[in-house]
């Protein structure tokens, strides 16, 4: 009970703050709410959010966006498969999946990895995320819109920046 009135707390401050619209946030106070009595709050398990069916993508923070991809397709062989507006590119690692190279701060790390999950929904699949207590982050931003849609990241326990995409989105 005290983590779902922590996060009531943290929505109405990102409300108050102008980071969430008046929908975003009563979506978000809703599902909130919802979750003090869902199956977790009783000490139950909720079921998963979603299920992962491949590892779409992993998004590198570079210096020099073509630099690095020179250096990729030259030692991997790997070939450019899009250009997003935001100036990255994607490289096609065969299949489903695919490398992200982006002039992002703190280059030479990895800023997120993304799960593909089937019927991807951002908006549905945060309200999931609340009921095991994790506050996700919709990207709305056009310009940021890279897998065609709005964007959903939270953090995993370690600080990991995740990502979810539709299955089989290749930038």
């Amino acid at each position: 009970m005290k983590n779902e009135l922590e996060l009531i707390e943290r929505l109405v401050g990102q409300f108050e703050g102008k980071r969430l619209s008046r929908r975003e946030f009563v979506s978000a106070l809703l599902a909130a709410t919802a979750a003090m009595s869902s199956p977790t709050s009783l000490g139950q398990t909720p079921a998963p959010v979603a299920i992962g069916k491949s590892m779409n993508h992993v998004s590198l923070s570079v210096v020099d966006v073509e630099r690095s991809a020179a250096f990729y397709q030259r030692v991997l062989g790997m070939e450019i498969i899009s250009r997003p507006a935001n100036g990255g590119l994607n490289l096609g690692l065969g299949g489903e999946s695919f490398l992200g190279l982006y002039n992002l701060p703190n280059p030479g790390g990895m800023h997120h990895l993304c799960i593909g999950v089937e019927d991807y929904n951002a908006d549905a699949l945060a309200e999931k995320l609340v009921a095991h207590g994790i506050e996700a982050d919709v990207n709305r931003n056009p310009a940021n819109r890279t897998s065609g849609g709005d964007q959903l990241y939270f953090n995993d326990p370690d600080g990991i920046r995740i990502q979810l995409a539709q299955h089989g989105y290749l930038g």
